[in-house]
C-alpha cells in the first residue's frame, strides 16, 4: 500500500492506474475511501482525483470519523476551486454537514479566505447550497464570517437576505461574535443594519460584557454611543466591570467607571469587582479601586476576602503588603477554615511569600475543615522542597491528617513530587505506614499518580508495606496496572513479592486493571508471562476482555487476548459480550471488525433485550460502525424491553443525521413507539438532535402528533428541555398542534418558561396565538413556571402581553410565592412588586413572601419585602414567624436584620432561644440600642449642636463624638466644621454610625441605586476631609467599636462627672452612662431630683462588689467576673436597666438548667 502512496504523491496517474488493476481484489472499498482521501490532502492534480471518484469509489459520499465529506476535506485543505468543481459535477451531496453540523459553506469562509470567496460561495448558490443552514450550536454562517472578520462576505451575505438577528443555542447573535473578535468595522456595519444592540445570550451577557472580555477600549466606548446598556448583569451579577477586572485593563476599568458604573456591585456569589481584580494581581488596578472607596473588607459568600483571592491566584508579595497595609483582616477564614496562608502554600507561591505571612503571626499549624494544614497544602501540585522545609522548620506538624486520614507524604505522592520532597518527608519522621480512610498507602497513591520508578524505590526501601491492601482490596501493584504505568515500574514491584493474583472485592486482577484505560501491550503481555489468570472474572463476570473493549483499547490488546484464549462470547451479568462493550465505547471499527471475524455472536442480547446495534447507536455513534454491523446481518428493527429500536437510541444519543438516515433507508419502522409511547420524533427534539435529524423523521412520514403517555407532543418536549427557535417553528410549520396538553394540563408555553428558553421562542408561541393564561391540573400559569426559575426577560414579556400577574395556584400561591424560592432573584421580586402582585397575600399554610424567602435564607429578598411594607409578624398555620424560621435555619444575617427592623419576638416559644439567638441578640440590643434611643431621644441631655447646609440642627452630646474620636478635639472641631458642607441626609448617616457602631455603610455598597452609591462616596469622602482614614471606620463598626470606645472612656476617670457611693465607698461614672443606660437615673435627673449634686447613694443596699461590677458591665455590655444572678436581676430591676425583659426568660432558662447560681456572664450571655 506505501508503494501507491508514494505514486499517489509524485502525481503518476498512468502508474496508479495500473497497480490498483494489478491488486483490484486485494484492495477494498475502504481502502480506496483512504486513497482518494490521501491524495485530496496531497493536493494531486485533477486528473487523479476524477480518476478514483469516476472508476474506483463506488459511493463517493462516504463521510471519515469527523462527519466530513470529501467537499469539506478537499476545502479545509485549500484545495484549487476547479477540484471542488469537479466534485460537486460528481453529485456529491452539497448540502452535506460534517459531526458539528457544518456544510462546505462553513469550511470556505474558514479555509478559502485568500481565494476570491463571493464568486465561490455565488456557485454553491447556484448548485443548490443551503445559504439558511445552521451547525449544531445552531449558529448561522454569518455567526462563522464573523468569527473569521471577513467584512466583505457579511455584507454579501446580509445582502441575500440572512437574518441577521438569528441566535446561537447560547443565544448569541452575529454581534456577540464580532464583539469577541474586536473587529470595531464589522461591529459598526452590523449595528448601521438594525441588528439588536442590547441582546443578551443564555447567560444574560451583552455585547459589552463580551468586548469587556476582549478589553478594546475602542469598542467599549462605540457601543456605550450607542446606547447600550451600562449597568446589564450576567445571571451571575456580573457588571461589565467585573469583566473588565478579570482582564487587568486599568485604562478600560478607568474609563467605565467616568461613565458611572458602580463599583460597589457584588456577584451572586457576593463577589466584588475587587475581589475579580485580586484573582489577576494587578497592583495597579487594586490601588486604584481602594482608591474609589471600594470596600477592602467585602467578603464573598464563602467568606473569601480580597486578599484570599489573591494568595489563591499566583500571589505577588508586594500585593499582598499593599492590602495589609490598608488594614485588611490577614486573620480572616473561608467557610472552609482556610487562612491566606493554605492559599499562598497551594499555588506555588515564592518562599518570601511564605516567610512574610508566618511573620505576621498567622498560625502556622491551622486546620481547615477537612482537617489540612498549610502543609498539605504545599505538598499539592509541584511541591516545592524549599517551602517544605522552611514550614517544618517553623514547627508545622508533620503528622498532621486530613479528615481522609491523608499525611503530607499521601499527597506528596500523588502530586509527582520529587524524590528529594519525598526523602525530605521520611527523614523528618513521617509515619511511611499511614493509611488513609480507603486504606491507601503512599505507595498506592505513588503507583496510581505515576510517580517516578525512583519514588516508588525509594518508598520500598524506607520499609513501606508493599502487600498493603485498600478498603477494595487493591493492592499497589492494581493501581501501577490500572494507571497505566511504565513495564519497568511493573516489573520491579513484582520482583519485590508484592501478590500478581491478589483480587479486589469486586474480584478485579491487575490484569483487569491493566487491560483499561489505553493499556500497554507490554504490560499485557508482561503480567500474562508471569502465569496471571486470563479468564479471571469480576464478580459482574467481566473478563480482560470485557474491560479492555469498554475502554477503547488497541485492536493489538484485543487480538492478543484473544490469540491466548480469552473466550471471546462470554457474558456479563448483564449479558453484555466484548462486542456490545465495544459499540458502546466507541472502540475501533477494526476491533468490531475483528472480534465479529473471530465469531462472535452479533445478535447477542442484554438482559435489557439490546443488541450491539443499540449499543453503537449510543454515544455519538459512528455510522461506518453502523454499516458495518447492518452489513453482517445484525437485526436492525430489534427492540429492547422498553420496545426501543436502535432509530431510538440514535434520536436519543444526538446522532449524526447520516446515521438516522441510514436506518430509515434500511427499513427500520420510523413509527415505532417505546413503552411510553415515545416515538423517535420525540426522543429527537427532547434531546436536541439537530433540525435536519427532525426534518428528515418528519418528511419520511413520522406522525408529528403522536403523544407519550403522559400526552406529550414533540413541541412539548423541544419546549421543556431544548428550546429550540429553529425547531419549534418547524414544527408548527408541518402541523403539530400548538395547544396540546400533557396530562397535567401544560401547554408548550408553560414549559418553555420552565426552561429558560429565548425570548424569541416565548414571542412565537403567544404569537401563534398560545393561551397565555392556561393554568395546570395545580392551576399553574406559565407566570408561576417563569417565576420558579426566576427568568427575568421571560417574566417581564409574559406580564406585558397581559398575564394574570396575581394568578393563584391550588395551593393559594402568586407568581411571588414561586419567586421567593429556590435561590430568589431581587430583579424579579423587585419587577413583580412594581408591577402590583400582592404582597401580603397569603397560601393555605399562611405563608407570605416572606416566610419563603426566610426559608431560602435570602437577605436581600427579606430587607426589600420589608422595606415594600410587607407583614413582618405574620404566622403561618403551624404559627411559624419570619423570625422562628430564620432561627431553625441560623441565618445569623437575617435574624439581626429582622431584630432590627422591631420583628415581634413575644411569640417566641422555648426551643427558639438558640445559643446563636442569644448571642445575636445581646449584640442588637442593650448598649447600641440605648445609644440608639440617646440619639432619636433629642432630650434636655444634649450639649453640643451641629448644623447641616441646609441649617437642620441636630443636638448630640460631646462626650460621646469625642469618646468617637479618641478625645481628638481637632477632629471634632473639623467635625462640626465640616457638617456645615453636608445635607442632613449625610450627618444622620454619620451620627447612626458614631452613636450605634451599625455599619450603615455595608448596606449602602450594596444598593444598586446609582444616587445611592454616590451618597456613599460622599459619606467616606466626608471621612478623609476630616483626615480619618479607611481602616479607622472600620475600627469603629459594630457592638465590638462601641464597647471599644466606651471601654477607654471606663479609664478615663478625669471625665467622670458623678459619684456613686456605696459602702461609705466611692465609685465614680460619667452622668451620661447613666442616662444612655437607665431609666431609673434618666427619670431622676430629668427632675432635677440631685443635680446640682455629685453624689447619690445606692438605696438598693447591696455590696460595694456588686455594685462596682454593675458599673462595669454599663459600659461594657459584661461583666469581669462571676455574679449571682439573683443579685443581677435585683439591680436590673430597681435601676430599669435595658435589654428588656427577654434575656430574664434567658437567664432563668440558663439558670435552671445549669441548676447552679453563679454563671460566667461573658459565656452564657454574650457568648462571644
Amino acid at each position: 500500500m506505501n508503494k501507491i502512496y508514494e505514486i499517489i504523491k509524485e502525481n503518476e496517474i498512468e502508474k496508479l492506474k495500473e497497480i490498483l488493476k494489478e491488486n483490484s481484489k486485494e484492495i477494498k472499498e475502504k481502502e480506496k475511501k483512504k486513497i482518494i482521501k490521501y491524495s485530496i490532502k496531497q493536493k494531486v492534480n485533477k486528473e487523479i482525483i476524477e480518476y478514483l471518484i469516476t472508476k474506483e469509489i463506488k459511493d463517493i459520499n462516504f463521510k471519515d470519523r469527523k462527519g466530513r465529506n470529501l467537499l469539506h476535506i478537499s476545502i479545509k485543505k485549500q484545495n484549487k476551486i476547479e477540484i471542488i468543481k469537479l466534485l460537486v459535477s460528481k453529485r456529491i451531496n452539497i448540502n452535506s454537514k460534517d459531526k458539528k453540523g457544518k456544510t462546505i459553506l462553513y469550511y470556505s469562509i474558514k479555509y478559502l479566505q485568500n481565494q476570491n470567496l463571493i464568486e465561490f460561495i455565488e456557485y454553491l448558490i447556484s448548485k443548490g447550497i443551503n445559504i439558511n443552514s445552521k451547525t449544531r450550536e445552531n449558529e448561522t454562517i454569518l455567526h462563522f464570517a464573523c468569527k473569521y472578520n471577513s467584512i466583505k462576505i457579511i455584507e454579501y451575505l446580509i445582502s441575500k437576505g440572512i437574518n441577521i438577528n438569528s441566535k446561537t443555542n447560547r443565544n448569541e447573535t452575529i454581534l456577540h461574535f464580532a464583539c469577541k473578535k474586536n473587529t470595531l468595522e464589522i461591529i459598526k456595519y452590523l449595528i448601521s443594519k438594525g441588528i439588536n444592540i442590547n441582546s443578551i445570550t443564555k447567560w444574560n451577557e451583552t455585547i459589552l460584557h463580551y468586548a469587556c472580555k476582549k478589553n478594546s477600549l475602542e469598542v467599549i466606548k462605540y457601543l456605550i454611543s450607542k446606547g447600550i446598556n451600562i449597568n446589564s448583569k450576567t445571571n451571575r451579577n456580573e457588571t461589565i466591570l467585573h469583566f473588565a477586572c478579570k482582564k487587568n485593563s486599568l485604562e478600560v476599568i478607568k474609563y467605565l467607571i467616568s461613565k458611572g458604573i458602580g463599583i460597589h456591585s457584588i456577584t451572586k456569589w457576593n463577589e466584588t469587582i475587587l475581589h475579580y481584580a485580586c484573582k489577576k494581581n494587578s497592583l495597579e488596578v487594586i490601588e486604584y479601586l481602594i482608591s474609589q472607596g471600594i470596600d477592602i473588607h467585602s467578603k464573598s459568600i464563602w467568606n473569601k476576602t480580597c486578599l484570599h483571592s489573591v494568595c489563591q491566584y499566583n500571589p505577588k508579595l508586594e500585593i499582598i503588603e499593599y492590602l495589609i497595609s490598608q488594614g485588611i483582616d490577614l486573620y480572616e477564614k473561608t467557610n472552609y477554615n482556610e487562612t491566606i496562608l493554605h492559599l499562598a502554600c497551594r499555588n506555588e507561591p515564592s518562599i518570601q511569600i511564605i516567610e512574610y505571612l508566618i511573620s505576621k503571626g498567622l498560625d502556622i499549624n491551622s486546620k481547615t475543615n477537612r482537617n489540612e494544614t498549610a502543609l498539605h497544602f504545599a505538598c499539592q501540585s509541584d511541591p516545592s522542597i524549599e517551602i517544605i522545609e522552611y514550614l517544618i522548620s517553623k514547627g508545622i506538624d508533620i503528622n498532621a491528617k486530613t479528615n481522609r486520614n491523608e499525611t503530607v507524604l499521601h499527597l506528596a505522592c500523588q502530586s509527582d513530587a520529587s524524590i528529594e520532597v519525598i526523602e525530605y518527608l521520611i527523614s523528618k519522621g513521617i509515619d511511611i505506614n499511614a493509611k488513609t480512610n480507603d486504606n491507601e498507602t503512599a505507595l498506592h497513591l505513588a503507583c496510581l499518580y505515576n510517580s517516578s520508578l525512583e519514588v516508588i524505590e525509594c518508598l520500598i526501601s524506607k520499609g513501606i508495606d508493599i502487600n498493603a491492601k485498600t478498603n477494595h482490596n487493591e493492592t499497589a501493584l492494581h493501581f501501577a496496572c490500572l494507571s497505566n504505568s511504565s513495564l519497568e515500574i511493573i516489573e520491579y514491584l513484582i520482583s519485590k513479592g508484592i501478590d500478581i493474583n491478589e483480587k479486589t472485592n469486586y474480584n478485579e486482577t491487575v490484569f483487569h486493571y491493566a487491560c483499561q484505560y489505553n493499556p500497554s501491550i507490554e504490560v499485557v503481555k508482561y503480567l500474562i508471562s508471569k502465569g496471571i489468570d486470563i479468564n479471571a472474572k469480576t464478580n459482574d463476570n467481566e473478563t480482560a476482555l470485557h474491560y479492555a473493549c469498554e475502554n477503547n483499547s488497541s485492536l493489538e490488546v484485543i487480538e492478543y487476548l484473544i490469540s491466548k484464549g480469552i473466550d471471546i462470547n462470554e457474558k456479563t451479568n448483564y449479558n453484555q459480550t466484548a462486542l456490545h462493550l465495544a459499540c458502546q465505547y466507541n472502540t475501533s471499527i477494526q476491533a468490531i471488525e475483528y472480534l465479529i471475524s473471530k465469531g462472535i455472536d452479533i445478535n447477542a442480547k442484554t438482559n435489557q433485550n439490546q443488541t450491539a446495534l443499540h449499543y453503537a447507536c449510543q454515544n455519538n455513534p459512528s455510522l461506518e460502525v453502523t454499516e458495518y454491523l447492518i452489513s453482517k446481518g445484525i437485526d436492525i428493527n430489534a427492540k429492547t424491553n422498553r420496545n426501543e429500536t436502535a432509530l431510538h437510541f440514535a434520536c436519543e444519543n444526538n446522532s449524526s443525521i447520516e446515521v438516522i438516515e441510514y436506518l430509515i433507508s434500511k427499513g427500520i419502522d420510523i413509527n415505532e413507539k417505546t413503552n411510553y409511547n415515545q416515538t423517535a420524533l420525540h426522543l429527537a427534539c427532547q434531546y436536541n438532535t439537530s433540525i435536519q435529524a427532525i426534518e428528515y423523521l418528519i418528511s419520511k412520514g413520522i406522525d408529528i402528533n403522536a403523544k407519550t403517555n403522559r400526552n406529550q407532543t414533540a413541541l412539548h418536549l423541544s419546549c421543556e428541555y431544548n428550546p429550540s427557535i429553529e425547531v419549534i417553528e418547524y414544527l408548527i410549520s408541518k402541523g403539530i398542534d400548538i395547544n396540546e396538553k400533557t396530562n397535567n394540563n401544560e401547554n408548550a408555553l408553560h414549559l418553555a418558561c420552565q426552561s429558560n428558553s429565548s425570548i424569541e421562542v416565548i414571542e412565537y408561541l403567544i404569537s401563534k396565538g398560545i393561551d397565555i393564561n392556561e393554568k395546570t391540573n395545580q392551576n399553574e400559569t406559565a407566570l408561576h413556571y417563569a417565576c420558579r426559575y426566576n427568568f427575568f426577560q421571560i417574566i417581564e414579556y409574559l406580564i406585558s402581553k397581559g398575564i394574570d400577574i396575581n394568578a393563584k395556584t391550588n395551593r393559594n400561591e402568586t407568581a411571588l410565592h414561586y419567586a421567593c424560592q429556590n435561590n430568589p432573584s431581587l430583579k424579579v421580586i423587585e419587577y413583580l412588586i412594581s408591577k402590583g402582585i400582592d404582597i401580603n397575600a397569603k397560601t393555605n399554610q399562611n405563608q407570605t413572601a416572606l416566610h419563603l424567602a426566610c426559608q431560602f435564607n435570602s437577605i436581600r429578598i427579606i430587607e426589600y419585602l420589608i422595606s415594600k411594607g410587607i407583614d413582618i409578624n405574620a404566622k403561618t398555620n403551624e404559627n411559624e414567624t419570619a423570625l422562628s424560621i430564620s432561627i431553625k435555619n441560623e441565618n445569623e444575617n437575617v435574624i439581626k436584620f429582622l431584630l432590627m427592623n422591631d420583628v415581634n419576638i413575644d411569640n417566641l416559644k422555648q426551643k427558639h432561644i438558640t445559643k446563636q439567638f442569644i448571642e445575636l441578640f445581646s449584640q442588637i440590643y442593650s448598649i447600641n440600642e440605648d445609644l440608639n434611643n440617646l440619639l432619636k431621644s433629642n432630650d434636655n441631655f444634649s450639649d453640643l449642636i451641629i448644623q447641616s447646609n441646609d441649617s437642620f440642627k441636630f443636638k448630640v452630646h460631646k462626650l460621646i463624638l469625642l469618646t468617637r474620636f479618641d478625645n481628638n478635639e481637632l477632629i471634632l472641631q473639623k467635625f462640626i466644621n465640616n457638617c456645615y458642607q453636608k445635607s442632613k441626609k449625610e450627618i444622620e448617616i454619620i451620627l447612626n454610625f458614631l452613636y450605634t457602631g451599625f455599619s450603615n455603610f455595608d448596606k449602602i455598597i450594596q444598593l444598586k441605586n446609582e444616587n445611592e452609591n454616590e451618597e456613599y462616596k460622599k459619606i467616606t469622602k466626608f471621612f478623609k476631609e476630616i483626615e480619618i482614614e479607611t481602616n479607622w471606620i472600620e475600627n469603629k463598626k459594630g457592638r465590638k467599636g462601641i464597647i471599644k470606645d466606651l471601654s477607654k472612656l471606663y479609664q478615663q476617670n478625669e471625665t467622670k462627672d458623678f459619684t456613686i457611693i456605696c459602702e461609705e465607698k466611692e465609685i465614680k461614672i460619667h452622668k451620661l452612662i447613666l442616662i444612655i443606660r437607665s431609666e431609673l437615673f434618666k427619670g431622676m435627673f430629668q427632675l432635677n431630683i440631685q443635680d446640682s449634686s455629685n453624689q447619690v447613694h445606692d438605696y438598693s443596699q447591696k455590696s460595694f462588689e456588686t455594685i462596682k461590677e454593675l458599673i462595669y458591665f454599663l459600659y461594657h455590655d459584661n461583666f469581669s467576673k462571676e455574679i449571682i444572678l439573683e443579685e443581677y436581676f435585683d439591680l436590673k430591676d430597681y435601676y430599669q436597666l435595658n435589654p428588656n425583659s427577654i434575656i430574664d426568660l434567658i437567664l432563668k432558662e440558663l439558670k435552671i438548667k445549669l441548676k447552679i447560681k453563679k454563671i460566667i456572664f461573658f459565656i452564657f450571655f454574650i457568648l462571644n
